[in-house]
């Protein structure tokens, strides 16, 4: 028996709107996958199903595809189709956690935690708080999901002697929908987030990694180092995180050291 594909729902292509085609297309197939409750892997309309139903060129649609490959929306397979695909984790340089950056670009974002410990700062972590090696220090690890799947892990550090007297908050806080910066500013820490520095390089799944994040080991995945500082400049956190790549875009908006003066 033979079926059909349900209807177009996503928005019109309006040829005389002034907003080019392609933008509308790729509009109108996001506003189709979000309303048909469409899931990563199923299977999208052909290029030319999507010209009869919106009335638009071949080359068209390639441009509007090809733009929503690269966010990650959908995901294009040679000789097999296009298909719903997984849109990236876009992190703009704006200092909040990774929770509240998931829920941002509306996913269901949880975090369970594997580990939380009193140790002792080794010699990475202690040069990046300003610490002395040996420093006690709560030692977080965490798993991040989106949509239930992991997607990133971190290990964090945070001295002692910032979170005194109430460390044990940290000891076993409950997994779920809790940001850890969110617990720091607020009562009974108080502390006020004011920066942070990172750096962010390429590296590979090893066995551990592979294994949290349920990945084949040697996947690309981004290693992002941050040291996080109060109002008061003192360094307060460093994470190690461990994100899967095809999942997570880092976009940062660049200026020049001076500012134009006319027409180049």
């Amino acid at each position: 028996m033979m079926t059909q594909d349900p209807p177009a729902v996503g928005a019109a292509i309006h040829q005389g709107s002034g907003l080019p085609l392609h933008v509308q297309l790729r509009r109108a197939v996001l506003t189709e996958i979000h309303e048909r409750g469409l899931r990563p892997g199923d299977r999208l309309p052909t290029e030319g199903e999507l010209e009869q139903r919106y009335g638009v060129s071949r080359s068209t649609i390639r441009q509007a595809m090809a733009d929503l490959a690269t966010e990650g929306h959908v995901t294009r397979v040679q000789g097999k189709g296009t298909f719903v695909g997984t849109p990236k984790i876009q992190h703009l340089p704006v200092l909040e956690s990774f929770s509240e950056l998931l829920r941002k670009q509306g996913y269901d974002a949880s975090h369970r935690l594997l580990e939380s410990e009193v140790r002792e700062a080794p010699g990475e972590v202690a040069e990046g708080l300003g610490t002395a090696v040996g420093t006690p220090c709560r030692r977080l690890q965490r798993l991040f999901l989106a949509d239930g799947s992991p997607v990133g892990t971190a290990e964090t550090w945070l001295p002692i002697a910032r979170l005194e007297p109430h460390d044990q908050l940290l000891a076993d806080p409950a997994d779920g929908d809790w940001s850890l910066y969110a617990v720091l500013q607020d009562e009974p820490f108080g502390l006020r987030l004011a920066r942070a520095i990172e750096t962010v390089n390429p590296a590979i799944a090893d066995d551990e990694s592979a294994r949290l994040l349920r990945c084949a080991p040697g996947t690309l995945l981004l290693l992002i180092h941050r040291v996080t500082h109060t109002a008061d400049d003192e360094p307060l956190e460093w994470s190690r995180l461990r994100f899967l790549g095809g999942h997570y875009e880092y976009r940062v908006e660049l200026h020049p050291s001076r500012p134009a003066e006319g027409p180049a």
